[in-house]
């Protein structure tokens, strides 16, 4: 078949019922396999007036909307006319962007907590398949923490403050198992870096982690305290904390100082860095402390006059140096992995003035990963968990279908030319959505 060139190309316009988000069908439906509707029905009371788009509705439009990458409030314009998605989300009504806008003001410090209660329920449901996901494929549990600001333009954002980058902004601070956004609170501007650490694990991030399963935790620089230390040690979970702060590693190195070459281990093929175990106590703390202390010569390819060191508090000794350092290096991923929903979800601006109805925001954001996990775990196959959700949105999410309906009877008809067939196939089968015998 010869295939015209697109050269004279007439406009119409059609009335069939054509979407750019058909895979919103599985979407909603993981939601109401994890009882996301009932969850928000009855932990969330806000609307006085019986008419219009009830909590729900409110809030699903908002989170789908997350869930197809669309971060800004005027994208709620565009769900709102695309009735054929609005369908198969299952939802009443959506919600305007001024209504949403209006909505989101509504909240207060009680009906965000009773938000992040619904996370936490979602959270129990999912987290035992990617718990065990990564333990048996690391033979340990990766837990993430760490903040990132949230920049903010113009003067009338409640509670925002100049932080120490020197830009206006709030705080986010997450804690991450595995690629599993488990907790997330947005703070006030020039918040405390790790603010809120102890009551997001012992209330978010513990009750989801049996006894006896391996952690471990990977921190920067900000958890370096007698605290946070002590915590993970009663815990029994082991973790690593990169040292980077001159006066916290001068004592560290300063117990290595004379040492010869060959107490170093090379950690590399390549012998391009070596590492040994240094040891200390710091000030207050109630025991002497394990480091494994790193020493480069090259940037690259180039040699450096003096060698680089790097310190890395761990909280075991019986791994070889090689392992520790490797572990702890993964935090580069994980904080890739913090990034990818503010950029993959389009978070990087909060809509509101009020400082409430930024966290409702970002709560409902944290919730659409969630459900983007949780149809990556229930809808396709082992091998495409290393994905982010990035190709989710983009590959199933986004995908193009037609809705039709024949005697009766509604059939989504995806189109056979994408670059995810298979995946809409896999997710179709494993999510019981009903199928109708292919034509070819």
């Amino acid at each position: 078949m010869i295939i015209p060139k697109p050269e004279n190309i007439d406009i119409e316009f059609t009335d069939a019922k054509l979407t750019g988000m058909a895979g919103s069908l599985f979407v909603a439906r993981i939601a109401n396999q994890l009882k996301l509707p009932d969850l928000l029905k009855e932990h969330i009371h806000l609307k006085k007036r019986n008419r219009g788009c009830d909590d729900k509705d409110s809030l699903l439009g908002l989170i789908h909307n997350f869930c197809a990458g669309n971060g800004k409030l005027s994208d709620m314009d565009a769900l709102r006319a695309d009735k054929p998605t609005v369908s198969l989300l299952g939802l009443e009504d959506v919600r305007s962007s001024r209504r949403m806008g209006k909505y989101l003001t509504l909240f207060n410090a009680d009906a965000v907590k009773a938000l992040y209660s619904v996370v936490r329920s979602l959270c129990q449901q999912i987290a035992p398949e990617v718990i065990q996901h990564f333990v048996q494929q690391k033979e340990y549990l990766p837990v993430f923490l760490d903040g990132t600001e949230i920049e903010v333009t113009g003067r009338y954002f409640e509670q925002a403050s100049v932080g120490y980058t020197g830009n206006r902004q709030y705080w986010l601070h997450n804690i991450f198992i595995g690629h599993l956004w488990v907790s997330g609170r947005l703070n006030p501007g020039a918040s405390d870096v790790c603010i809120c650490w102890q009551e997001q694990l012992e209330n978010d991030v513990a009750p989801l982690i049996e006894q006896g399963i391996p952690v471990w935790a990977r921190m920067d620089n900000a958890y370096y305290n007698k605290e946070v230390v002590e915590w993970f040690e009663q815990k029994q979970w082991d973790f690593s904390i990169s040292v980077t702060n001159s006066n916290n590693c001068r004592p560290v190195l300063e117990f290595i100082d004379g040492l010869p070459d060959s107490a170093w281990t090379p950690i590399r093929s390549d012998g391009t860095e070596e590492a040994l175990f240094s040891h200390h106590q710091p000030a207050k703390w109630q025991r002497e402390q394990t480091y494994v202390v790193t020493r480069r010569w090259h940037d690259g390819k180039q040699w450096l006059l003096e060698p680089r060191y790097g310190v890395i508090l761990v909280s075991r000794a019986d791994l070889s140096l090689k392992e520790l350092v490797r572990r702890h290096r993964e935090k580069q991923g994980q904080e890739n992995a913090q990034k990818g929903p503010l950029t993959d979800l389009d978070l990087h601006h909060p809509p509101c003035r009020k400082f409430h109805a930024n966290q409702a925001f970002y709560a409902c954001g944290q919730i659409a990963q969630i459900i983007l996990r949780a149809l990556q775990y229930k809808g396709l196959p082992k091998k495409e968990r290393k994905h982010g959700i990035r190709p989710l949105i983009r590959k199933v999410v986004r995908s193009v279908g037609r809705l039709t309906c024949s005697g009766k009877k509604w059939t989504l008809k995806f189109v056979k030319t994408t670059a995810a067939l298979d995946w809409l196939w896999e997710a179709t089968k494993r999510l019981n959505v009903k199928r109708a015998s292919v034509s070819t």
